[in-house]
């Protein structure tokens, strides 16, 4: 459907913790307004620090409960979001949530809404109820997670042998072992968790003037993966909500991310993947092995997160070796659908089909391997002689967040020494000086520092020196550089 130019949009989210979403947003796309709500002051206190420091007038961190909100208050939004927050909270204020949707959304807006369904959680809740009951007496939240994570840990072969629900409730396990704190206490540990089946979820949607439209991850839209079984039972139901119930029962999905509209707003169907021409695309997908681009045959390409995508066509090989090449900038497609073709004829290719181009490019998109955005956008990625991160890099780094938000939107994890290096990338300091700051640094740290019952060894300076040279291509790869100021 047409929707409102994310650019200029007004934006809002319902538990937005400390900003970690709504705050890049603001900073990167100053022309649009944005609203958090949360009622976790210390949260809020951490965010509207960030949001000070970096001037962000387009940019509201309210204090409130959800269900003390008063739709008529709040306006019109073309965009609203509510992640991880819906399952966790009681009926009442689930109502408020779809009621302040159908309330608040501009006549062409989106609600994105994330919460845990059945039947996939259902032998989660096992893992959750041993947990919760183990845990019962314990009141002090640090002390319960902490008791949580102990019992993880000599869970670990608990559940042996061949079938099916052993093996998942294994899987479980080791997942959990290395969840973050917050997922892990809000998901498994609080009173409430309630998910549900897909089907009643939009029919309490609809209860509040909304409707379906689609999925974040639009890949599960499809019965493609499926087996030929399943997907012949799914092909066979003509209500598209039954046909996605039954995926939902024949993946055992644990967690949708669901997109309402307004009931009665425009829609475009089926879905054309031709349309992507209107977009520019950002991609960071490396090839395993020398790429043929000669030859129609499948290939691996591979995500910074480590997931692999196979990729058959030249066009496409080539298309995503040049958004490598110029990541993080977005590419106008005709733009990129040109570069392909000169880059795969160059090679020796003969296959300049552009349609199949445009459908595996549409393919990758929807399992979130590409990106979309609305706009071509060229992004600073060059390393000057004295380098400088932008701001909001410098804030959050100084915020000890433990990681940053990339010009694309997505989180690149930092520890400490990378964040002091993010800090004093100011544009005064040429690479060498950063080193000997960061030694400095070190040595002060490291001699209150007792590792084992011995002084931590201080890195020699060309291991230093590598890290920092590391770190300043994966910042300017990530777009977290910008052009360093006159004197």
């Amino acid at each position: 459907m047409e929707t409102a130019d994310p650019t200029s949009a007004r934006v809002l989210e319902l538990g937005c913790a400390d900003g970690g979403n709504l705050i890049p947003m603001a900073w990167y796309l100053p022309k649009a307004r944005f609203l958090g709500v949360d009622r976790a002051a210390g949260s809020l206190a951490t965010g509207r620090a960030i949001a000070d420091r970096l001037a962000l007038s387009n940019l509201e961190l309210r204090q409130a409960d959800i269900a003390d909100l008063d739709p008529a208050s709040l306006g019109l939004f073309d965009y609203i979001l509510i992640h991880g927050v819906w399952s966790c909270v009681p009926f009442a204020i689930q109502e408020q949530i779809l009621r302040l949707c159908g309330a608040c959304l501009a006549p062409q807006g989106i609600a994105y809404v994330s919460y845990n369904t059945l039947p996939g959680w259902h032998p989660r809740s096992m893992v959750r109820d041993f947990l919760r009951y183990h845990t019962r007496l314990i009141r002090d939240p640090a002390i319960r997670l902490a008791a949580a994570r102990g019992l993880l840990e000599r869970l670990g072969g608990a559940w042996e042998g061949e079938t099916p629900l052993a093996q998942y409730l294994s899987h479980e396990i080791e997942e959990l072992r290395h969840a973050p704190p917050g997922y892990l206490s809000q998901e498994y540990l609080e009173e409430n968790n309630q998910p549900i089946l897909f089907v009643d979820f939009v029919a309490r949607a609809t209860q509040h003037g909304l409707c379906y439209l689609a999925e974040a991850e639009l890949h599960t839209l499809f019965p493609s993966t499926l087996s030929a079984g399943a997907r012949a039972l799914v092909e066979s139901l003509e209500d598209p909500l039954e046909q996605e119930q039954h995926m939902d029962f024949l993946r055992y999905r644990v967690m949708r991310k669901t997109l309402l509209c307004r009931a009665g707003a425009p829609k475009r169907q089926p879905i054309d993947p031709m349309r992507m021409r209107e977009f520019a695309v950002s991609a960071l997908l490396s090839p395993v092995q020398w790429v043929d681009l000669t030859r129609t045959i499948p290939e691996d390409f591979v995500a910074p997160d480590g997931v692999h995508f196979g990729v058959t066509h030249p066009l496409t090989k080539a298309a995503l070796l040049y958004l490598a090449k110029v990541y993080p900038d977005a590419v106008a497609y005709p733009a990129l659908e040109t570069a392909a073709i000169e880059r795969a004829t160059t090679a020796g290719s003969t296959h300049g089909c552009v349609t199949q181009l445009a459908e595996e490019l549409f393919s990758l998109y929807a399992h979130r391997a590409i990106r979309l955005a609305t706009a071509p956008e060229t992004v600073y990625h060059a390393i000057a002689s004295r380098p400088r991160t932008h701001a909001l890099a410098r804030a959050q780094a100084s915020a000890h967040l433990g990681h940053l938000a990339t010009a694309r939107h997505t989180v690149l994890d930092i520890d400490p020494l990378a964040a002091q290096l993010v800090q004093l990338m100011d544009g005064t300091r040429t690479l060498e000086e950063l080193v000997a700051e960061l030694l400095v640094h070190l040595a002060h740290r490291t001699a209150r520092a007792v590792v084992k019952g011995q002084p931590a060894a201080l890195p020699q300076d060309g291991e230093l020196l590598a890290g920092c040279k590391h770190l300043l291509k994966l910042f300017a790869q990530h777009g977290l550089l910008e052009e360093p100021r006159e004197a």
